[in-house]
């Protein structure tokens, strides 16, 4: 204890931008070379024992911070883990009469010819719905790819579709850019 006294004497007095103590020897002034008077600084009647119990909170933050981010890691997994691939679904054990088949036979064709049908890169189907004479789908293309990612242009198509998943036509329903959420709230 009389060690961290010690240490926390020969310390510098300034704070950093992120309110911490400086870590630099202190000069006989109190400060390092890089601060001076005119900085804020630790007072003197904080004691290395508060400064320890500090220390501890700032681990015990971190470590609640780590954990968090752990749970959410397993909480992903299991998600991922639950989530249905369309690939994996055996279509053979369900009637044909049965709709989801006939969904995830539109959602393969629309992810496979819906790049080169519009000519810009595929990025997602976002809607697909019978309709009298067929399927109707909405998908999302990157119109314009920019760095960062999210001022990527994306725009919305409407796919039609007849009763045997042959395109019959598409037009674009809007444009946005990828992070711009507040048009579908």
């Amino acid at each position: 204890m009389a060690e961290a006294e010690t240490n926390t004497a020969d310390q510098c007095r300034a704070k950093t931008g992120d309110g911490e103590r400086c870590s630099r020897p202190a000069q006989d002034d109190g400060f390092c070379y890089q601060h001076d008077e005119s900085d804020p600084t630790v007072s003197d009647s904080q004691s290395a024992d508060e400064q320890e119990q500090e220390d501890q909170d700032d681990d015990q933050d971190q470590a609640e911070a780590e954990n968090e981010e752990q749970e959410d890691v397993q909480s992903a997994e299991m998600a991922d883990e639950e989530a249905t691939d369309p690939e994996d679904v055996d279509t053979g054990d369900v009637d044909e009469g049965d709709q989801i088949a006939g969904v995830l036979a539109i959602r393969k064709t629309v992810q496979s010819t819906a790049g080169k049908l519009i000519g810009h890169e595929f990025d997602g189907v976002s809607e697909i719905s019978p309709m009298d004479e067929g399927w109707r789908a909405v998908v999302e293309v990157i119109e314009r790819s920019a760095v960062p990612d999210t001022q990527d242009i994306i725009g919305r198509y409407e796919i039609e579709l007849d009763e045997d998943g042959v395109v019959q036509g598409y037009r674009r329903l809007g444009r946005y850019r990828r992070g711009d959420t507040k048009v579908f709230e």
